[in-house]
């Protein structure tokens, strides 16, 4: 079993509004990122922070399970605690795979090659850099949970046996933080 975490906690301060809604191809951006994963995945965690309520009503009941960090002040990583601490409670054998909600056009050939890797830590690699998803097994999580908040992913995952996999897949690199990122989307990730 597989489940999805879609972090979405932040403030979006560099954007000046909610960016997990911000409308792309009709779409608001967190529905692409979970119309890319859905597939892949037995069940999807949105972690939420500050823009809570408004995410929460983007997802029907039952859709997603929505996981409230109360510690979103403290960074992502209070995020990823929150997001495998709650899927660890419903399906504790479950592996992971942890995606920021600002990645939205990762490649279905992606997801298939990262869940078909062989490390419990994996993560993709385009032309030379590392991006999303991050592939963490059921075991991996749990050595993960003992991790205190002001830990981080990347800290974790260089100190374990990690996996690169290797994608043809850009979209892995995408980091949508200001007006301008939105604003060339098309011209840097034309063809999403």
């Amino acid at each position: 079993m597989v489940n999805g975490i879609i972090l979405a906690g932040g403030f979006s301060s560099r954007l000046g509004s909610n960016k997990m809604l911000f409308s792309i191809n009709g779409l608001p951006l967190i529905r692409h990122v979970y119309n890319s994963m859905r597939p892949f995945v037995d069940h999807i965690f949105v972690v939420t922070g500050h823009f809570h309520n408004e995410i929460k009503e983007e997802f029907q009941s039952g859709e997603v399970t929505i996981v409230y960090n109360p510690d979103y002040v403290k960074g992502m990583f209070s995020s990823v605690l929150s997001g495998v601490k709650k899927s660890k409670e419903l399906y504790p054998q479950a592996s992971l795979l942890i995606i920021p909600g600002d990645c939205p056009f990762v490649q279905a050939e992606t997801y298939r090659k990262i869940l078909d890797g062989n490390k419990g830590i994996r993560l993709v690699n385009y032309q030379g850099k590392n991006g999303h998803p991050l592939f963490v097994s059921a075991s991996e999580a749990d050595i993960l949970l003992k991790k205190n908040i002001d830990y981080n992913l990347k800290l974790f995952r260089n100190e374990r046996d990690y996996e690169i996999i290797v994608v043809n897949d850009k979209h892995i690199l995408i980091d949508l933080d200001t007006p301008r990122d939105f604003e060339n989307l098309d011209k840097h990730f034309g063809g999403y």
